[in-house]
């Protein structure tokens, strides 16, 4: 059912795509492609070639009615510059050579948007989106979505983002396109371009529940597809929880019922906008032949077939490029949110390492929590005016029970979180005037799941540090596993499987321990992060580590009593608890 509405609504579902992203988008793509440009200007060129070629039609049309070729028309005009005969053999072939022209342009023009739309543009919006990602959106942020969310950006939104820019630069020829048909149709039959307005009037107003729908449409496809992404991701990575708890029915209901709607409304969306493309050209064939036969019946002189032909000839290429132009537009409107979302990732810089600090380079003697309140849900908070102090040279241990706070007040440390209030010092600097580049050189924290990729056992423990075979192995004696990986077919070249499931859970933990040494930073932070190593084993480890790094800071979260018969201070943290009234 036809859904009405007036201008105002129609404009107000424009607005409801938040339209303002596409300036620094488009902009963001000029400047990395300035070739982009010319790709456009080329595209407009062709199709001003096409309105010129098809005007040749009109002369042709009055030739093969035996009227007089008027002189205002592109056709006449050149043959007549160039001294040609206008006879209906030449204005054909000026004809073909304007069309030729106009299909070289266009497919140059196609070849150098195509390229840089589907090529080079979708692989800078990953690469520019995982560096956003990984330096400058908020951790909580990144939380608070989806993995989907984050793997939709990384494939098939990148390219539906670029697709929005490559629709701009067609829809907007196409809308010369047609601006230049309706003059020409204009000029051929004042009486057809009348009530050519009277139909798009009609159209357009109706057209507006289905725009609505469409649009709504989009938002849910990209929201189910999101969804599903995150399950599949979810049971690979946890693919032996799912078989040990028998869950595979419970994963496999949750991901079909978002699979399958994802899919039905993509083919209402590519259903709809196939309607858009061709029922306009469908009733304007089907009107075509009832007026032919009527006016044939009706005339009483002879029915002008010349006429009725080329002004067809017209038309349908006008409604040809409309219905491609309503086409894109309602492609445009399902892929907004997709094309918006991944320009917020590309455009945020809200990260301290964008701006500009005073370099921190003398060691860190002290590190001083002060009155510092952090919670991540303000109604219940983590940490209460909790206030502490470190010092260089001395081991630490800190514990309390699950929800005290011990994690979050790690996270704050390396700058992933900021506090609600209260300041924390390096030295008697804050840590807020203190870049994040600096601060995580000099700070480094070990959680309890180390993260192994399937890479060499060396290049697992440098992960981007730039480090000479001696000290890799010097960091792999000091964490005990340097005889380990001698044992394995490659030593320090082996591959690890995906996770390091070919490592047992101590020996990933070890190289973890590898990596937070090599790096050989003036805090050393451990949350949990022997938990998988046998007692003769920590032990040892305990000894190297505390003995080789005597210089620095180290902190320890654990409840272990091996660890915390080692250490110079327990710092107990209380869980917060909300006052009775």
């Amino acid at each position: 059912m036809l859904e009405f509405a007036s201008p105002k609504k129609i404009l107000n579902v424009f607005r409801s795509l938040q339209i303002g992203y596409l300036q620094r988008f488009v902009g963001f793509a000029l400047k990395n492609y300035p070739l982009l440009g010319l790709s456009v200007v080329l595209h407009l060129s062709s199709v001003v070639l096409e309105a010129l070629a098809m005007q040749a039609f009109i002369p042709l049309s009055a030739i093969t009615a035996g009227k007089q070729i008027s002189s205002n028309n592109f056709a006449i005009y050149l043959l007549q510059t160039l001294s040609l005969p206008t006879t209906a053999k030449y204005i054909f072939l000026t004809f073909i050579l304007l069309f030729t022209v106009r299909i070289i342009t266009q497919i140059i023009s196609e070849g150098m948007l195509g390229n840089i739309t589907g090529n080079k543009l979708p692989a800078l919006l990953v690469s520019r989106g995982l560096q956003n990602v990984l330096q400058n959106i908020d951790i909580a942020e990144i939380e608070r979505k989806s993995v989907g969310y984050y793997i939709q950006l990384a494939g098939e939104e990148a390219h539906r983002a670029s697709g929005i820019l490559a629709l701009l630069v067609r829809s907007g020829g196409l809308l010369i396109l047609i601006a230049l048909y309706y003059a020409i149709i204009f000029s051929f039959s004042p009486m057809t371009a009348l009530g050519m307005i009277v139909f798009l009037g009609v159209s357009a107003l109706s057209s507006y529940g289905l725009l609505k729908k469409i649009h709504r449409w989009g938002t849910l496809n990209m929201e189910y597809s999101r969804i599903y992404n995150s399950i599949f991701v979810d049971a690979m990575n946890g693919v032996r929880s799912v078989r040990a708890f028998s869950a595979e029915g419970y994963v496999m209901e949750r991901f079909t019922d978002s699979l399958f709607p994802q899919k039905r409304y993509l083919f209402l969306i590519d259903f709809f906008t196939l309607l858009g493309k061709l029922v306009p050209t469908l009733l304007l064939v089907f009107s075509f032949g009832v007026f032919i036969l009527l006016g044939a019946q009706l005339s009483r002189t002879a029915f002008d077939y010349a006429f009725v032909i080329t002004l067809l000839i017209f038309l349908m290429r006008f409604f040809l490029a409309l219905g491609e132009a309503v086409n894109m537009l309602l492609k445009a409107v399902s892929e907004a949110k997709a094309a918006r979302d991944i320009s917020e990732v590309i455009t945020t810089s809200q990260n301290a390492m964008a701006k500009d600090f005073l370099p921190f380079t003398e060691p860190i003697e002290r590190l001083i929590i002060q009155d510092t309140s952090f919670s991540h849900d303000k109604t219940r908070p983590v940490l209460e005016h909790f206030s502490t102090a470190f010092e260089r040279g001395k081991v630490y241990a800190i514990i309390g029970e699950s929800g005290a706070g011990k994690s979050t007040l790690l996270d704050l440390l390396l700058g992933f979180y900021r506090p609600d209030s209260g300041s924390i010092f390096l030295n008697e600097r804050d840590i807020t005037t203190i870049s994040l580049k600096d601060l995580r050189s000099r700070i480094v924290l070990l959680g309890q799941e180390t993260m192994i990729f399937n890479d060499t056992v060396a290049r697992n423990i440098t992960y981007g540090y730039d480090a000479s075979v001696e000290r890799i192995r010097q960091a792999a004696q000091i964490a005990t596993i340097d005889e380990v990986i001698q044992t394995l077919p490659q030593g320090y070249e082996t591959v690890l499987q995906y996770r390091g499931t070919n490592l047992s859970g101590g020996q990933r933990q070890r190289i973890g321990i590898a990596r937070a040494l090599l790096r050989k930073p003036d805090v050393l932070l451990f949350d949990e992060s022997m938990s998988a190593l046998d007692p003769t084993t920590k032990d040892t480890l305990l000894d190297t580590i505390i003995a080789t790094n005597r210089d620095k800071i180290i902190i320890f979260v654990s409840h272990d009593p091996a660890i915390r018969e080692k250490v110079d201070e327990v710092i107990e943290m209380v869980k917060w608890q909300p006052q009775m009234i």
